[in-house]
């Protein structure tokens, strides 16, 4: 019987990487190798109990964890991480560091395919208007890299944004007897994918995975259950809960009471999501229909909705 493919998936504990090890799992089909960064805390040790074989500490700063992370691996789920506060609180561009570094490993130990979670350059593709998302156009500029330097088999994951951002980077504030979705910059009726990353995400990379190197090399895909607007999105929740929900769009001025908001990376972005999109120029990750195909049960959002705010 042959032995099972190795599987690195970066981000194990996290929304991606988690959903990824799960369906993974579910196939039984590989060996898992899990990267964290604490390998001590309760969500790694979980892994071990859901039937991970492996979970290896690694820093994506540090060379000689990448390597120990990739040796003998033949296939690895990437995502690095802007929002660890070593980076977007001290060096945004770290992360685009890091990328290049497990791109030079990979190809250094022989990896044979490079999944890799990748955003568009919204840099070159605002001509420059938007020099500030970091965050987006540092994965990438990774990507363009990785295209480069002769891995064997490259694949180009997008995610949307997620479901489970509503409440948290787009607060729910409550006024009187109704709820405000507080968004900056995006009206009513600006389309934004959005996707269920948490349960939706894993499907489709297995799936990639399972259809294998040869079909999805250098391919991109976008992981997104539905294009939605904000409109929708309020119409939605206020069916499923019985609360009155409205869209409160955030200008220059009152973004001030959300600080969190109120920087340069976060507004841009969202001044991006209403010029360009967030999947941006690229007609091959704009079409999200592959996804539907790859993984027929991805979540529409009055689904998540009502899996997740009915009871609310």
């Amino acid at each position: 019987m042959s032995q099972k493919p190795l599987v690195v998936v970066s981000g194990a504990t996290g929304a991606q990487g988690g959903s990824v090890v799960n369906s993974l799992l579910a196939t039984g089909l590989y060996k898992i190798r899990a990267l964290t960064r604490n390998p001590d805390s309760d969500k790694s040790k979980a892994l071990i109990t859901k039937g991970v074989d492996e979970v290896v500490k690694c820093d994506f700063s540090n060379k000689e964890d990448v390597k120990n992370a990739l040796n003998g691996a033949d296939i690895a789920w990437i995502v690095t991480n802007f929002w660890d506060p070593s980076i977007v609180g001290a060096n945004p561009s770290e992360e685009e560091r890091q990328g290049k570094l497990i791109a030079d490993v990979a190809k250094e130990v022989g990896l044979n395919w490079l999944i890799y979670s990748s955003l568009p350059d919204t840099t070159a593709e605002s001509g420059g208007k938007y020099p500030d998302i970091v965050h987006f156009s540092g994965k990438n500029h990774v990507e363009q890299y990785i295209k480069t330097i002769g891995i064997p088999n490259t694949t180009f994951v997008y995610v949307a944004y997620y479901y489970q951002n509503l409440g948290v980077f787009a607060p729910f504030v409550q006024k009187d007897n109704e709820v405000e979705l507080v968004f900056p910059y995006i009206t009513e009726n600006i389309q934004i994918p959005m996707v269920d990353v948490e349960n939706d995400t894993g499907p489709i990379v297995a799936k990639i995975i399972e259809e294998g190197a040869t079909k999805w090399n250098g391919k991109k895909i976008s992981v997104a259950g539905e294009y939605v607007t904000l409109k929708h999105v309020v119409d939605v929740l206020t069916k499923v809960t019985g609360k009155t929900y409205k869209l409160k769009t955030l200008n220059d001025e009152n973004l001030k009471e959300f600080s969190f908001l109120d920087n340069n990376e976060l507004k841009q972005m969202h001044k991006w999501f209403v010029d360009y999109g967030l999947f941006g120029l690229d007609n091959e990750v704009k079409d999200i229909s592959l996804a539907k195909k790859l993984h027929p049960k991805i979540k529409s959002f009055e689904q998540y909705a009502r899996e997740t705010f009915a009871k609310a």
